[in-house]
């Protein structure tokens, strides 16, 4: 839940924008954690989308200006895009755009992304790509660096939030009321899918300090990378509809 700090952060961040843009500006958004219930105050970003009529080198320049003093607010640095960006980049960036029409709060101007179409072809096919790369990447960082513990856990613990990413979005795909937390995803899609990933249950609680490691780290990704071929599996099979409902 955001608290004053983080009320004042995003005050700042939209009176600047809105100085700084004018009339070139259409929207600020903030999305993500912070448009939720999740948001923990000194660890989550603030996450921001600004949309312009037209994305300019002087728009950025002015960013560069404004981002040093944002960043110790705990702002990240934001998305810039312009309408047409918005229309035509929806089929490759479903996944991000329906994130952000899911979970976001207009700060100022147009609302933007509520109306905004997601193809749910477009979504399942992000969704497969996202696994099998990852997978693909996974890997070959395991051939590169197997014997060095430190890198395999880091490397598991940053993966793992895409996969859950991933089934998030499968969920979409197959209807109804999607959780937001991370493990309540988790164990939405076990229950959708009649699946178990426990390694990727486990990693996800080493990641949030609920878990310690147990057993040799390479018994742990050997299981885990079992998981994410599974999962590839799963959404392989998937059918998505022709439009995202309610679009």
């Amino acid at each position: 839940m955001l608290d004053a700090n983080a009320e004042r952060a995003i005050g700042q961040v939209a009176e600047q924008v809105r100085e700084g843009y004018g009339a070139d500006l259409v929207a600020l958004v903030l999305y993500g954690s912070a448009a939720g219930e999740d948001f923990v105050p000194g660890h989550s970003d603030l996450n921001f989308v600004i949309v312009l009529r037209r994305v300019t080198f002087a728009h950025l320049r002015a960013l560069h200006r404004w981002l040093p003093a944002w960043h110790k607010l705990g702002v990240a640095t934001p998305l810039v895009v312009d309408r047409a960006f918005l229309e035509r980049a929806r089929d490759v960036f479903p996944m991000e755009f329906l994130d952000i029409k899911t979970q976001h709060r207009v700060l100022f101007g147009e609302e933007v992304f509520a109306t905004l179409p997601i193809d749910g072809r477009n979504l399942r096919f992000q969704a497969e790509h996202e696994a099998r790369s990852k997978l693909m990447r996974l890997r070959a960082i395991y051939a590169e660096v197997g014997t060095d513990r430190g890198q395999l856990e880091t490397l598991m613990q940053e993966s793992s939030k895409t996969f859950v990413v991933v089934m998030k979005n499968v969920l979409r795909l197959r209807g109804g009321a999607v959780p937001t937390r991370y493990l309540e995803i988790l164990r939405a899609f076990e229950a959708a899918l009649g699946a178990n990933f426990p390694t990727l249950r486990h990693v996800l609680g080493v990641k949030f300090g609920a878990e310690r490691w147990g057993g040799s780290v390479d018994a742990i990704i050997e299981t885990y990378l079992d998981e994410i071929e599974r999962l590839v599996d799963v959404i392989d099979r998937t059918i998505a509809p022709a439009a995202w409902p309610g679009t």
